[in-house]
């Protein structure tokens, strides 16, 4: 949190980095403190900035000193190295002991920090003489203890034996901060084509001399288990070895990972959470509206709603964390995890999680699936493409179809950003040290440079052929069909007047008004109607040829009915949305592939937008555009002199300008152009007639 940022102070013209100069260090830097504005109103950039601020100061302040920071780097870690080292040899030569001997033990290290925490209190650097001056005789080196900087090296010596000693009681309990190198190695070994026997007895290569002189804690100390084994499965196997597969290629540029890069996060408060349950406490927060702001903590109500709006997509991931990661545990949660979860995330089909026959399967067993699948689609492929003799472009367009479609790279960044969101969390509660994921999360550069390496899928426009194809399917021409039928009207709509679906669906009788003669709809937020924006509040003007096909006739109907929604057939969708497209995209998808008439960049939502462009193409005033589509309009002249909007005769010649053929439409809910003799009939398909 930014309030724990050493340094970091907030005015009310922004945040400043304020420190004053050590006392060691004051002869030699005036004045006595440094003062400079960030700059920045945003916690996390001016943490960032005092963060480094310190640390360069830090430099400046200790070039001088007898003990330089790198004296003490070296101190502090042998002496941390060793007592730990120590501490896992003596719990292995043991041998079994009872559950009291072992809770005594723990009782003994909590009092031994308690006392080191007493001695913080009373600025006793006692404890911490011993340690310091038995890490320096082993490492050759002579300290002045009257210097200033030696007492610095104490208190940070007590600070680290608390630390070392929590370090322990975890290790005791069963809890380590880092994994083993013998899995990673095994798992390596099976991967290589050759015998890892010769590899073991490859002769140790002696390590280059550095450059400069360094300390050496033990010049003959054998060397750990852990280079043993890297040195097992290091050069020897690297001619046998697999070469490690790009993370993202294309022509021109390939991009790997470095599993090794950055380190697990160190939990702050004692205990070592999983993912999952720093995932649900996140999410729990989030779903409050809590946020914080110094030492106020608020729940706003607004945010809450807005981010339950995307619950469903947003607990998507942390179904795809307890699949893949299981109840990983913080400290066991490095570079070789957040690898597995990428790579995971890349092989996963688009379709994961839409059937409901298949939705109870784990991810990886949907993938598992899915890659069979492929395979024998492929093996078909190459088959036809054998007894057809195909080439070139067919044959890759079949080739193509019989691959599985993965899922997009902006999916597969949305769920990066819901696992990366929690770690944050964490770490702005002082849970963690830091987020260890963040390394591995994929840029915005990256996203695009992926995705223009697939196929485009932005919408298509409707042009006046592909929506007459649509308007010859039965829907459209059969007497079956009757005149309250969503399928038949909301592309009508969306295409007529580039109203969103869930505008359409969840539209009132109430909502379709008449002014001066101008039928229009009334797009409102309401009981049971929800709008994207405050901007979508608008009055669209009725279409004529909408009114021709008889749609003031099926409002009557509905009103006289007593039906709340016009299109009442069409129900809420069972996520946490509960929006009505979801159920009618399903509908009307179905309908077009069952009539051959569907593509698939070709949506309901593609009408909208091929109604945009009709606007621009026919030089309508951007702002009259912006208020057809419910956009925000940013033209200071509209929106503070003109706040009622434009009239209804002016935006009726705009949604007039574009007559569609709608020849191949049967009318048949339309008012009678002239009478039927005979007697006369008190409704027809449903429809009461006029008098």
């Amino acid at each position: 949190m930014v309030i724990k940022t050493p340094h970091l102070e907030l005015r009310a013209t922004g945040y400043y980095w304020r420190r004053r100069v050590p006392a060691h260090a004051r002869s030699r830097f005036k004045p006595e403190f440094f003062c400079f504005p960030l700059r920045t109103h945003v916690p996390r950039d001016a943490a960032e900035l005092a963060r480094r601020l310190t640390a360069v100061s830090d430099l400046c302040f200790n070039a001088e000193s007898l003990v330089s920071p790198e004296v003490m780097t070296n101190i502090l870690v042998t002496y941390a190295r060793i007592d730990i080292e120590a501490a896992d040899r003596l719990r292995a030569l043991t041998g079994p002991r009872t559950r009291q001997a072992a809770e005594v033990a723990m009782a003994v290290e909590e009092a031994a920090r308690a006392s080191l925490r007493d001695a913080i209190f009373l600025c006793d650097t006692t404890p911490a003489l011993a340690p310091i001056r038995d890490t320096a005789c082993r490492l050759g080196l002579t300290l002045d203890e009257s210097e200033d900087d030696f007492a610095i090296l104490a208190d940070r010596m007590i600070r680290l034996m608390i630390e070392i000693s929590e370090e322990k009681e975890r290790r005791a309990r069963g809890h380590f901060s880092e994994p083993q190198p013998y899995l990673s190695a095994a798992l390596g070994q099976s991967a290589a084509s050759g015998p890892p026997s010769k590899a073991l007895a490859a002769p140790p290569v002696s390590p280059a001399a550095p450059a400069q002189p360094v300390i050496q804690a033990e010049p003959q100390e054998t060397r750990t288990e852990a280079v043993v084994v890297e040195e097992a499965t290091s050069a020897p196997t690297a001619a046998v070895s697999a070469a490690p597969t790009p993370f993202h290629q294309r022509e021109g540029l390939s991009v790997s990972v470095d599993a090794s890069h950055g380190a697990p996060a160190r939990c702050l408060k004692g205990s070592d959470p999983s993912l999952l349950e720093l995932w649900d406490e996140w999410f729990d927060e989030m779903s409050r509206g809590v946020r914080t702001d110094g030492a106020y903590t608020f729940e706003d109500a607004g945010k809450a709603e807005r981010f339950m709006k995307d619950a469903d997509t947003i607990r998507s991931t942390r179904k795809l964390i307890a699949d893949i990661l299981g109840d990983t545990r913080i400290s066991q949660a490095g570079g070789e995890v957040w690898t597995r979860f990428n790579d995971t995330l890349l092989r996963l089909p688009n379709n994961h999680g839409r059937s409901s026959s298949l939705r109870e399967l784990s991810c990886l067993e949907f993938i598992e699936l899915k890659d069979k699948e492929e395979q024998a689609q492929i093996a078909a492929a190459e088959k036809q493409i054998a007894q057809q003799g195909l080439d070139g472009d067919a044959k890759e367009e079949l080739l193509r179809k019989a691959r599985i479609a993965r899922i997009s790279p902006r999916t597969f960044q949305r769920h990066q950003k819901y696992l990366s969101a929690p770690l944050d969390h964490a770490v702005s509660k002082g849970q963690l040290s830091h987020n260890p994921f963040k390394p591995y999360v994929v840029g915005q550069a990256m996203i695009e440079d992926m995705r223009k390496s697939l196929p485009t899928t932005s919408r298509q426009i409707w042009s006046s052929g592909d929506f007459a194809a649509l308007l010859k399917t039965e829907k459209w021409n059969s007497e079956k069909t009757q005149i309250n039928d969503h399928v038949f009207w909301v592309p009508l709509i969306a295409r007529l007047h580039g109203l969103r679906s869930e505008e359409i669906l969840q539209l009132k009788p109430k909502n379709i008004r008449c002014d001066d003669g101008i039928h229009f709809f009334d797009i409102e937020r309401g009981t049971g109607q929800s709008l994207k924006s405050d901007n979508a509040r608008r009055m669209i003007p009725i279409h004529s040829q909408l009114i021709e096909l008889g749609f003031l006739e099926l409002v009557q109907r509905q009103r006289g009915l007593g039906k709340e929604r016009i299109f009442d057939k069409v129900s809420r969708s069972k996520s946490s949305r509960l929006t009505f497209t979801s159920n009618f995209t399903k509908n009307f998808n179905y309908y077009r592939t069952t009539r051959k008439v569907y593509t698939e960049r070709r949506d309901l939502h593609a009408m909208r937008t091929t109604f945009n462009s009709t606007l621009v193409t026919g030089s309508v005033p951007d702002t009259a555009r912006r208020y057809l589509m419910g956009h925000r309009n940013d033209d200071v002249g509209i929106v503070n002199y003109l706040p009622e909007g434009f009239s209804l005769a002016t935006l009726k010649s705009y949604i007039e300008m574009e007559q569609l053929d709608l020849s191949m439409v049967t009318r048949r809910f339309g008012q009678q152009v002239q009478s039927p003799k005979g007697p006369r009939l008190a409704a027809r398909d449903g429809v009461a007639l006029s008098a």
